[in-house]
């Protein structure tokens, strides 16, 4: 087993769950530093303070020689604050040292290869980071006990007070790391760089309360790497039971634990790219293989080619079905928008529907699910469950006023009997999801049966599981709905997905780009291959424009 130094001090972060806790400070007993720091955010509400004052005693009850400093808040501070004010108080008072949350818990020799890492690399400015998890699925990388990535991995680590002295909660000097576009020229990140800029620009605007971003943000504009141990050294056992801060079910929860009993030092003073690119994919659960982004404009040409002077072996009934509630009317923009799909499938009925029209479809053909209608809490959701109703009734292409139409849309769905449009590779990675399948484009024959197991989903579905109103809609009428009752459905050949480069080529963040006129040739090739365009302008945010 490798030698800790229990000079080394330990900085504990807790919060109000006892049993994850309980394990963790046992294993800190076990490896008897010399310095334990506890600090605890305050309770949320009054009704909490009893479990965070139970949580505060068992994190100090020290029975070893030991010097015990706390900083225990009476008022919440939220993640963010609390969390990086800490690892503040922390470095304030030490130059270096091992940091634990209250759900990481640490192999035995997690300490002593901290220690030995924090001595070995105290003054190299190479190393920003040392990290006790291990998301390799048992592959070694290199020839020694540990390698070094790019990656900044916060559950259980260990650091300097040279580099946190810079760090910034507010990343103030994002916007610019944006407009140089930085990330492109970094080998491991730029695979996926929608997700980075997606995350990064949320903490800069404030719309997220984490620290864990800020942190990996400095290291990388620092191009300071971490040091990452060929075994697993850490496991969260907080992810998948009432996650404090994190995902439920992520994919990283619960790794089994090993041990290391001896350092091995590598060869090679170089990040491994090819550990990190597979860090990410397992993380964010994309699929491994994804078509490559010249694909698309030969899947056109091809589908076209094909489709050619083909009129028979069209299910689907040519009709566009367009929905829009405000009784005030289509703005100058989405009636542009709309134009487009009459004037490029002109030999296709066209039919509006606006609140009237739904209302008096309800009464002659869906009574009995009047009530469901009737009792959603967000208009947004009855316009989703409308635009189902309609598919149902009368089969057709539903398309939202914010897509345009490029080129006609028949040899996308012909001999097709239910179609959606997939939801570019850049959201799903966002949200942590292997595939969005939208609802902004879909098209069917009347009477589809997977319309019948949307209903069901849709009626079964609990309004109050989630807080924020956001998430409520696409996991109860929109597209992880979608997605969810896709994953269950039995009869799956009777689906036909369309991949995104071809329904919605960019991405929300690219889309924003186009409007500010910040055009790339990738994005007008990408546009080029598709035969629709999706500008994700979502009339509907504002319904929920504190939770998103």
């Amino acid at each position: 087993m490798i030698t800790y130094n229990t000079d080394i001090p330990v900085l504990l972060l807790i919060f109000n769950r006892p049993d994850t806790t309980s394990r963790v400070f046992s294993q800190i007993r076990k490896a008897r530093p010399g310095k334990l720091y506890v600090a605890a955010d305050g309770p949320r509400f009054p009704e909490e303070k009893t479990v965070c004052d139970q949580v505060r005693k068992m994190a100090i009850a020290v029975d070893w020689d030991c010097e015990v400093r706390t900083l225990f808040r009476e008022k919440n501070l939220g993640c963010g604050t609390a969390i990086s004010q800490a690892i503040n108080w922390f470095f304030e008072h030490e130059p270096e040292g091992i940091i634990l949350e209250d759900d990481c818990l640490p192999a035995d020799s997690f300490f002593g290869f901290c220690s030995s890492m924090l001595e070995k690399y105290r003054d190299d400015a190479r190393i920003g980071h040392i990290n006790g998890s291990n998301y390799q699925s048992g592959a070694v990388r290199g020839d020694g006990s540990y390698y070094f990535s790019t990656l900044t991995h916060v559950w259980g680590w260990a650091g300097w007070r040279r580099v946190w002295k810079d760090f910034d909660l507010k990343i103030e000097s994002y916007p610019l790391f944006e407009k140089m576009n930085c990330i492109d020229h970094m080998s491991a990140h730029a695979p996926f760089k929608s997700y980075w800029n997606y995350y990064f620009r949320l903490h800069y605007e404030r719309k997220a309360d984490s620290w864990g971003f800020q942190y990996s943000y400095l290291n990388l504009i620092n191009r300071r790497l971490s040091v990452i141990p060929n075994v697993n050294l850490i496991t969260n056992t907080g992810c998948s039971n009432k996650p404090t801060h994190f995902i439920q079910d992520h994919p990283f929860a619960d790794i089994p634990l090993s041990e290391m009993d001896c350092i091995v030092h590598p060869s090679f003073f170089v990040a491994d790219v090819e550990a990190d690119i597979q860090s990410q994919n397992l993380e964010l659960r994309i699929p491994s293989t994804l078509p490559c982004k010249n694909s698309f404009s030969f899947i056109k040409e091809k589908l076209i080619s094909m489709a050619a002077g083909k009129n028979s072996g069209m299910r689907i009934p040519r009709i566009i079905h367009q929905v829009y509630f405000d009784p005030a009317g289509l703005p100058e923009h989405l009636a542009v928008f709309s134009q487009t799909w009459k004037e490029t499938m002109s030999g296709w009925e066209y039919r509006f529907w606006d609140g009237k029209a739904v209302e008096q479809l309800m009464e002659s053909e869906f009574r009995a699910l009047i009530p469901l209608f009737r009792s959603f809490p967000l208009d947004v959701q009855r316009w989703d469950f409308s635009r189902y109703l309609i598919l149902y009734r009368y089969g057709g292409l539903y398309a939202d006023l914010d897509y345009i139409c490029l080129e006609p849309l028949d040899t996308l769905l012909w001999n097709s009997s239910c179609c959606f449009g997939m939801e570019p590779t850049a959201h799903a990675i966002r949200n942590g999801k292997p595939f969005i399948i939208g609802n902004a484009l879909m098209a069917s024959v009347p009477g589809h049966g997977f319309w019948t197991q949307i209903f069901n989903d849709i009626s079964q579905y609990k309004w109050q599981r989630h807080k924020h109103k956001g998430l409520q809609v696409i996991e109860s009428t929109g597209p992880y709905m979608i997605s969810r009752v896709y994953e269950a459905c039995e009869t799956k050949d009777e689906i036909t997905l369309i991949p995104a480069g071809l329904v919605a080529p960019l991405s929300l963040e690219e889309v924003q780009d186009v409007i500010e006129k910040k055009i790339t040739k990738e994005m007008e090739d990408k546009v080029d291959s598709a035969f629709a365009l999706h500008y994700f302008l979502g009339s509907w945010y504002p319904q929920v424009e504190n939770d998103i």
